[in-house]
């Protein structure tokens, strides 16, 4: 599994979920996709759900076919993931 914080390089610096990989929607908006398998189990998050998404769309129009959007970071924090600041 991994896990997608979808936010900006600013709010993920803020703190982030631990071992989280960095990948603005912006990315995805712009063609860009993760460096993952498609068949990978992806579980995204953002600061309230909305990006998320949007990558989830994104991301399983392109093929991509474990996605799921676990709202966010709050949510992430509260199902018993650790935040770290970087």
């Amino acid at each position: 599994m991994t896990i997608l914080d979808v936010r900006t390089k600013q709010e993920y610096d803020q703190g982030h979920v631990d071992g989280a990989l960095w990948f603005d929607v912006q990315k995805l908006i712009a063609g860009e996709l993760p460096p993952v398998s498609k068949d990978e189990e992806l579980v995204l998050y953002c600061r309230s759900g909305s990006r998320s998404q949007t990558a989830q769309g994104i991301l399983e129009s392109n093929g991509f076919t474990h996605v799921r959007n676990a709202g966010g970071i709050a949510a992430m924090a509260t199902a018993g993931h650790r935040i770290v600041i970087t």
